[in-house]
């Protein structure tokens, strides 16, 4: 009701106005509450590890992991030696982590497993020596004698 206006009157054109602004707010309001996030949940994380290649040839690579399960899991490996296996799906270029490859995991794929087919087994240079087979052919890389060596970021 606007001041100065009998109770149960018809609003004015200040009422009117105001009635919008309410409901243009509780729209907005409702957009914002909408937007799909909750404040229970964690707001997404990413890290890269480095990974050594536990054979002989002392070679490493980084691998970004976005997925909160998945860095748990890497970061109850570090230091432990070759207890998983790191593996993901290839991609061509270093992906802003895996310098100095030219090759990459997709970070959303990386995970850890227990055993893996001997196909997409090898060395980073095995990988960095024939890119077009291992990423057009073998598809993936989890290189069997690997381990995590540390958090890098």
């Amino acid at each position: 009701m606007v001041v100065g206006e009998a109770p149960g009157s018809e609003p004015g054109e200040a009422g009117a106005r105001r009635l919008l602004v309410g409901l243009v707010l509780s729209v907005a309001l409702a957009v914002v509450a909408c937007d799909g996030s909750s404040p229970s949940e964690p707001a997404p994380r990413e890290a890269v590890f480095l990974v050594l290649s536990s054979d002989a040839s002392g070679e490493t690579f980084h691998v970004l992991i976005r997925d909160p399960r998945v860095i748990g899991e890497a970061e109850s490996l570090v230091g432990r030696g070759n207890r998983k296996i790191v593996n993901g799906d290839l991609r061509r270029g270093d992906g802003g982590f895996n310098q100095p490859w030219s090759w990459h995991l997709v970070p959303e794929s990386v995970s850890f497993a227990d055993a893996t087919i001997e196909l997409c087994d090898g060395r980073p240079s095995d990988v960095e020596s024939d890119l077009d087979y291992w990423i057009d052919t073998v598809g993936s890389f989890c290189p069997w004698g690997t381990e995590v060596v540390r958090r890098v970021r």
